[in-house]
């Protein structure tokens, strides 16, 4: 695993302590973390399928576990979004309500986002089209009032 750079984040308030770049040579999927003061935003990039759903999962729950004040999963830059996302998305949006941390995810482009509407995924996730919008709602005090364990 290779830990690279630290930048700054334009769309995330307060003040952005630090973005890490994590990725495996051998696995098509890369995660950057942007910690910002009232959000983390992991940005995946790649392809997220069952070779490589157990990395992006990792970053999620290390983000969570981390004390992230909400967390937004940024896939605007992803390919591929198999079933195995999905999972992990349920998963870590279930680790957030218990957590009691806001989430929500970014799916503007048809290939994330048509998959978790075939799933009814959409309201569960807090799913928007803009990282603005996904940001707004967990700075609005998680994502949309759904709950996983009122459902």
């Amino acid at each position: 695993m290779a830990v690279e750079g630290v930048r700054g984040h334009g769309g995330v308030r307060g003040r952005v302590r630090r973005s890490v770049v994590l990725e495996d040579v051998e696995e098509s999927v890369t995660v950057e973390v942007v910690e910002g003061g009232d959000a983390f935003v992991a940005a995946v990039h790649g392809d997220v399928d069952v070779d490589n759903f157990r990395r992006v999962r990792e970053v999620l729950f290390t983000c969570l576990n981390r004390g992230a004040p909400a967390l937004v999963v940024d896939l605007d830059d992803v390919g591929f979004f198999g079933s195995m996302g999905i999972a992990v998305l349920v998963e870590a949006r279930q680790r957030a309500d218990v957590l009691d941390v806001g989430f929500a995810v970014v799916a503007g482009r048809r290939a994330v986002a048509r998959p978790i509407r075939v799933a009814d995924m959409e309201e569960l996730l807090g799913l928007h089209r803009t990282l603005d919008e996904a940001l707004a709602a967990v700075r609005g005090g998680g994502s949309d009032g759904f709950s996983w364990w009122s459902s």
